[in-house]
C-alpha cells in the first residue's frame, strides 16, 4: 500500500512539476521567406535549437528572459530539407519539425512532440532515476564510478519509468549517471 501511494505522489508531483513549464509554440510564416516564432510561457535559461536532418546543431540560442519570446527568423540560406526546431526546458523537450523548400519554412505543427527527460536525483548513498515515456521507449541507464561502469541496466515498463539504485556508503568519490533514450544521451554527475 505504501509502495502505491508513494508512486501516486511521485506522479502527481512530476505532473505538477511539468504543467507549471507548459509551452505554447505559434510558427506563422511571414513574407513567404521569413517565419515568426513565438514561444509562450518561456523560462529564463531554456535552450531554442534549430537542428538539420543529420542532427548538426545550425542555430542556438538561450532563453533570457521568462515571458513571452518572439524572433523572426529567414530560412534562405537553409539547404531544401527536413529541420527540427527545439525548446530544451528543464524536463522535457518541444521539437516541432519542419522542411525547407527555396527558402521557405513549411511547419509540420502536428507533428510537434514533446520528449520528457530522465530526473536524477540523489539522497544519501541512493540514486533515484525516474522518466516519463508515453511511446513506451526503453530507458538505458549506465552508473560509473571514478570512470569505471560500475552498474548497467535497461528498463522497460509503461508510461513512469523509475529505479532507485543505492550505492555503497563507504565508498566515497565521483558517479555519474548517463542515461539513453529517444535517441538522445542525458548525463548527470554526482560525488558522495
Amino acid at each position: 500500500m505504501k509502495t502505491i501511494i508513494r508512486k501516486t505522489v511521485l506522479v502527481a508531483l512530476m505532473l505538477g512539476t511539468l504543467t507549471s513549464y507548459a509551452t505554447g509554440t505559434t510558427l506563422v510564416d511571414k513574407k513567404g521567406t521569413e517565419a515568426k516564432v513565438e514561444l509562450v510561457n518561456v523560462k529564463k535559461g531554456q535552450r531554442l535549437y534549430i537542428i538539420d536532418s543529420e542532427g548538426e546543431i545550425l542555430y542556438q540560442e538561450r532563453i533570457k528572459k521568462d515571458g513571452t519570446f518572439i524572433k523572426n527568423f529567414d530560412f534562405t540560406s537553409l539547404k531544401d530539407g527536413l529541420y527540427t526546431l527545439e525548446l530544451n526546458k528543464d524536463f522535457q523537450i518541444d521539437i516541432t519539425p519542419f522542411s525547407v523548400k527555396s527558402g521557405r519554412a513549411i511547419f509540420k505543427n502536428k507533428e510537434v512532440k514533446t520528449i520528457f527527460k530522465p530526473v536524477v536525483r540523489t539522497t544519501n548513498n541512493k540514486v533515484l532515476v525516474s522518466k516519463f515515456d508515453f511511446e513506451a521507449t526503453p530507458l538505458q541507464v549506465t552508473i560509473y564510478y571514478e570512470g569505471d561502469v560500475i552498474f548497467k541496466e535497461t528498463v522497460k515498463g509503461g508510461n513512469v519509468l523509475q529505479r532507485v539504485y543505492k550505492l555503497r556508503k563507504d565508498i566515497k568519490g565521483d558517479y555519474r549517471v548517463v542515461m539513453k533514450a529517444n535517441d538522445r544521451t542525458y548525463s548527470n554527475e554526482f560525488s558522495l
